[in-house]
């Protein structure tokens, strides 16, 4: 019986990870976390992480804040798309934003500022 437990556990835990990251032979389909208010925010970041190579599809939710992406993986990697996103401003998960390009943001985009926006 106890063996039955662990492995069972063992085919519960591969199939939850399959189900947290898509993974083909290139693609790869991950959601991030990154800052943001405002549609002007979610043009930015979207517009930021589609000008990356290898990027397939980018689309932030400005409620969840949450970024889904699909990108080829031997054409770029998760750092480099933040990276993109945080030369534009805007800060993710384990990626600060860059300050310079903060500041040049438009004031409803200042969401470290406490910036809220309606649109």
């Amino acid at each position: 019986m106890k063996y039955l437990i662990i492995t069972l556990g063992m085919f519960l835990s591969l199939n939850v990870q399959a189900q947290e990251r898509k993974i083909d032979k290139k693609n790869v389909e991950t959601t991030l976390e990154v800052k943001g208010v405002c549609k002007m925010c979610k043009d930015r970041i979207e517009s930021a992480a589609l000008r990356t190579s290898g990027v397939k599809l980018a689309e932030w939710n400005k409620e969840t804040k949450q970024l889904k992406l699909v990108y080829n993986s031997k054409k770029t990697s998760e750092e480099e798309i933040q990276k993109a996103v945080a030369m534009k401003g805007h800060a993710s998960e384990g990626m600060p934003k860059d300050t310079a390009a903060y500041q040049k943001l438009p004031d409803c985009c200042r969401y470290a500022d406490g910036a809220k926006c309606n649109n």
